[in-house]
C-alpha cells in the first residue's frame, strides 16, 4: 500500500508540474506581461518549487468547493424537475423538500452509476497517463492499483463536507456513508466486471454499442428516482449501503487477485493508439469533405444488386450509391434510434404518471417551426453532397465528357433523388411521432399542414448542399475552399432553423407561408441550375 501511495504521489507530482509549466507558457504569450518573462524562467527551480507548494495547497480547498457545486447543481436541478412536475414552473426556487434526496439519486445515478462504473470499462489511457507511464517507467501494476485504490478515494474523501451539509439538511444520516462509498464502489464494480471479461476474451472497445449500454442503468435509475420520489426515505438509503458494503469488498478482491495486469494493460494502450489515430482521422480535411473521407474509410464493396443493364451517368452513379449504401443506410438507422427516443420517453412518462399525454392542436402549431432544425441536424444532404465529390467528382471532372451539360444534369438528377429517398424515411417517421401525439385526431387541415411543411423541407435539405455545389463548385484538387460564398450558404440552413426556434410564431398562416417560401426556393433554384450548372461545375 505504501508504494500505491508514493507512486500517486508522483503522479500527482507529475501532473501539478506540468499545469506550472503550461502556465509559464501561456503567461509568456501575454502581450507587454509576456515580453518581461524570459526563456529561462522555465530553469528557475526555486520559484517552481514555491509555485508548486502553492498550487497543491490551494487544489485541497477547491476540491472540497468543487463538490460542493456540484451537489448543489444536482439539487437544484432536481427541485427545478420537481417544480416543473408539480407547478410547470421550471425555476429551482423554492427549494422543494424532496429535491435533497433527489438531487441524492441523480448525483448517484450519473455520478455513481453512469461515470465511475463505466469508466471501468474504458479500454484507453488518457494521454496525460501515458506520458506519465512512458516517462517515469514505474511499475504498471502500481499505475492501475493507484488508478482503483487512490484516485477514487481522494475524490470520495473531497466529499466529505458537502455531503455532511447536504445529509444535515435533509435529515438523513445515512445519506453520508451512502455518498463516501458510492464513487470507490462503482469503480472497483466496473474494474471488476471488466476483469472478469477479459479473462474470458471478451473485450469492450471504445465507441462500441456495449459503451452506450452502461448509459442506461443510471438513466434508467434516475429517472425512476424522479418518478418514484415518495418513496427516497431512509429505507431507501438502507438498501443502498446494503448493497454497496458487500459489493466493495468482493469487487476489491476480484480487482487484488486479478493476475493478468500486463496483458490487460497492452490492450489498453493498443486502444489508446486506436483512439488518437481516430482522432487524427477526426479532423483530416476540412469540415466540408471530412464525412465524405470518413466514408472512403469505412467502405465495403456491395454487389448485390445487378447494374448492367444501366449506361451512362446513371450507371456511374447507382455505382457509388450502392458502394456507400450500407453506410448510409447506418447513419440513417441512427438517426432514426434517436428519434424514436422521443416516443420512448412520453410513454415512460406516460406509464409512471398515469396520466395520457396528448399534444394539442396549438402545441403542435408551436412546436413545427422546430422541426427544421430537427430536419437540419439528421439531413444526409450535407454527408450525400461530401461522398460524391471526394470519392467521384474529384476524379472525373478532369475529363471533358463529365462536365457536359447533359451529364451534369443527370448527376444532380440522380442524386438529388436518391437524397431525397433518405430524408425522406425520416421526415415519414417523424410525421407518424408528431400524428401519435395527437392520438390521430387532428383536423385534416392541420394534418395537410404537417405533411406539407415536412415535405418541403425534406426536398429543402434534400436540395441545397447538392444546389450550392452545383452552382459554385467551391473545392481545389487538394480539397480547398476557394470560395467564401459557398461557407456563407452552407451555414445558410443552419440560421433559418435556428431563427425558427426563437422567433416563437405560433399562426398556422406562418407555417403555410414558410413552406410555400421554401417550395419556391426550391423550385426557383432548380431553374437556375439548369441554366448555370453546365457553366460552373468544374474542378477550380
Amino acid at each position: 500500500m505504501k508504494d500505491i501511495l508514493r507512486y500517486a504521489w508522483y503522479q500527482e507530482t507529475f501532473h501539478l508540474s506540468k499545469r506550472i509549466n503550461g502556465l509559464l507558457y501561456y503567461l509568456r504569450k501575454i502581450p507587454l506581461l509576456g515580453s518581461s518573462i524570459p526563456e529561462t524562467v522555465y530553469h528557475f527551480y526555486k520559484g517552481k518549487k514555491i509555485l508548486f507548494c502553492l498550487f497543491a495547497i490551494l487544489s485541497i480547498p477547491l476540491r472540497f468547493l468543487t463538490k460542493f457545486i456540484w451537489l448543489t447543481i444536482y439539487v437544484g436541478g432536481a427541485s427545478s424537475a420537481i417544480n416543473l412536475a408539480v407547478n410547470a414552473d421550471p425555476s429551482p426556487l423554492p427549494l422543494h423538500p424532496e429535491a435533497f434526496l433527489l438531487g441524492f439519486a441523480i448525483w448517484l445515478s450519473i455520478t455513481g452509476l453512469i461515470y465511475r462504473f463505466s469508466q471501468g470499462f474504458e479500454p484507453f489511457i488518457s494521454q496525460a497517463n501515458r506520458e506519465f507511464m512512458v516517462n517515469v517507467k514505474l511499475s504498471q501494476k502500481l499505475f492501475l492499483q493507484s488508478q482503483l485504490l487512490v484516485e477514487p478515494v481522494i475524490h470520495s474523501l473531497a466529499y466529505i463536507p458537502a455531503l455532511f451539509v447536504l445529509s444535515d439538511l435533509a435529515h438523513q444520516w445515512l445519506l453520508f456513508p451512502v455518498g463516501l462509498l458510492t464513487i470507490p464502489t462503482m469503480q472497483l464494480s466496473g474494474y471488476a466486471c471488466t476483469f472478469w471479461l477479459f479473462k474470458r476474451h471478451i473485450f469492450i472497445k471504445h465507441w462500441s454499442w456495449q459503451n452506450w449500454a452502461l448509459i442506461l442503468p443510471g438513466c434508467a435509475f434516475a429517472l425512476l428516482a424522479f418518478f418514484k420520489r415518495d418513496a427516497l426515505n431512509s429505507y431507501f438509503l438502507v438498501t443502498l449501503l446494503l448493497i454497496q458494503v458487500p459489493l466493495f469488498f468482493r469487487s476489491l478482491h476480484a480487482v487484488l487477485i486479478f493476475d493478468q495486469i500486463t496483458e490487460y494493460l497492452n490492450f489498453r494502450m493498443e486502444e489508446s493508439l486506436a483512439v488518437d489515430k481516430k482522432i487524427v482521422q477526426l479532423t483530416q480535411g476540412n469540415e466540408y469533405t471530412r464525412q465524405g473521407l470518413k466514408m472512403q474509410e469505412k467502405l465495403k464493396l456491395d454487389n448485390s444488386k445487378d447494374l448492367t443493364h444501366l449506361t451512362g451517368m446513371t450507371y456511374l452513379n447507382a455505382l457509388l450509391f450502392q458502394r456507400y449504401r450500407s453506410i448510409l443506410i447506418k447513419g440513417l438507422k441512427k438517426r432514426l434510434v434517436f428519434l424514436l427516443l422521443i416516443p420512448a420517453l412520453f410513454a415512460t412518462v406516460r406509464f409512471f404518471s398515469h396520466q395520457p399525454f396528448k399534444l394539442p392542436e396549438k402545441g403542435l402549431i408551436a412546436l413545427l417551426p422546430f422541426t427544421l432544425m430537427a430536419m437540419y441536424a439528421v439531413s444526409l444532404g450535407k454527408q450525400v453532397t461530401q461522398m460524391v465529390f471526394v470519392n467521384c467528382d474529384i476524379a472525373m471532372l478532369h475529363y471533358p465528357f463529365y462536365r457536359e451539360p447533359k451529364t451534369i444534369l443527370a448527376g444532380f438528377n440522380y442524386r438529388f433523388i436518391q437524397t431525397l429517398k433518405f430524408n425522406s424515411i425520416f421526415a415519414l417517421t417523424l410525421f407518424l411521432i408528431i400524428m401519435l401525439a395527437g392520438h390521430f385526431q387532428y383536423s385534416w387541415q392541420l394534418t395537410l399542414l404537417t405533411a406539407y411543411l415536412l415535405f418541403s423541407i425534406t426536398f429543402l435539405f434534400s436540395f441545397h448542399a447538392l444546389f450550392i455545389y452545383y452552382i459554385l463548385q467551391p473545392f481545389t484538387q487538394d480539397m480547398e475552399i476557394v470560395n467564401p460564398f459557398y461557407n456563407i450558404l452552407s451555414g445558410a440552413l443552419y440560421w433559418l432553423a435556428y431563427l425558427n426556434t426563437q422567433l416563437k410564431i405560433e399562426s398556422p398562416l406562418y407555417i403555410l407561408g414558410l413552406s410555400i417560401g421554401i417550395s419556391l426556393y426550391v423550385g426557383i433554384g432548380y431553374l437556375i441550375l439548369l441554366k448555370k450548372a453546365p457553366k460552373t461545375f468544374r474542378l477550380k
